[in-house]
């Protein structure tokens, strides 16, 4: 951005489409990225279902406490 010359509009980045995104190689040999990143959305989804599941019996409480 400061690089470049006055009145000149910086150039999106190019997109790469979403297959190749998924972290399966173009053969569709899976490498050892793979496992990484599947364990790590594994873990992510795993924390927020338990995130959504504390504040659920949060809610259910408080509803209690007040009597609805």
């Amino acid at each position: 951005r400061l690089c470049q010359p006055r009145g000149a509009e910086p150039t999106p980045a190019p997109r790469t489409p979403r297959a190749l995104q998924t972290g399966k190689r173009r053969d569709g040999k899976p490498n050892s990225l793979d496992l990484t990143f599947h364990l790590l959305r594994e873990f992510l989804e795993m924390s927020r279902e338990e995130r959504l599941a504390q504040k659920a019996l949060s809610n259910k409480l408080l509803l209690q406490s007040i009597g609805k």
